[in-house]
């Protein structure tokens, strides 16, 4: 497996992984149904800082290939806010539906632990999502109390520090 910050090069990889996300019902991937090229487009752009909407800080997004398939994604968010820092956190990620429980996440967060924080990172994880919590756990996440948004539930959140 490898790490790789996302390029529009990647628009073919990234259109089979949408359509396997969007299949188990990632809804994060609703708005790339139509034109996932246009979509990674846009989060390419984000990463510069270019294109994000009001509020929004640059996410970088990068990918855990492995033999060409993209097997998990992972976004950091440089800067912070009261919504960032409570409800969504600084690191989000997913893995294939197919390449779950084979260690992918807890590859690309430590990763991003050790090569993309630069001091600490707060992640957010749905109370019912046992499985992140396992991953950013054992990644040294350190649990800092729930948090119940309107919108969102509630979260447990973590804080993150580079090792």
């Amino acid at each position: 497996m490898e790490i790789t910050k996302a390029k529009v090069a990647h628009q073919d990889q990234f259109k089979d992984y949408v359509e396997s996300c969007i299949a188990d019902g990632l809804e994060l991937y609703d708005e790339a149904k139509t034109d996932s090229s246009a979509y990674l487009k846009k989060r390419v752009a984000y990463s510069k800082g270019l294109g994000l909407p009001d509020g929004w800080a640059p996410i970088t997004t990068y990918f855990c290939m492995e033999s060409g398939v993209i097997l998990g994604s992972i976004r950091v968010r440089h800067g912070t806010n009261e919504y960032i820092e409570n409800v969504i956190g600084h690191i989000g990620y997913e893995t294939r539906p197919t390449a779950r429980g084979k260690g992918v996440a807890s590859f690309l967060l430590a990763w991003v632990r050790d090569n993309v924080v630069s001091d600490s990172a707060i992640l957010t994880c749905s109370i019912e999502n046992s499985a992140s919590q396992k991953v950013i756990e054992n990644c040294g996440g350190v649990y800092l109390g729930d948090y119940t948004d309107e919108s969102e539930g509630t979260v447990r959140r973590y804080r993150l520090v580079r090792t």
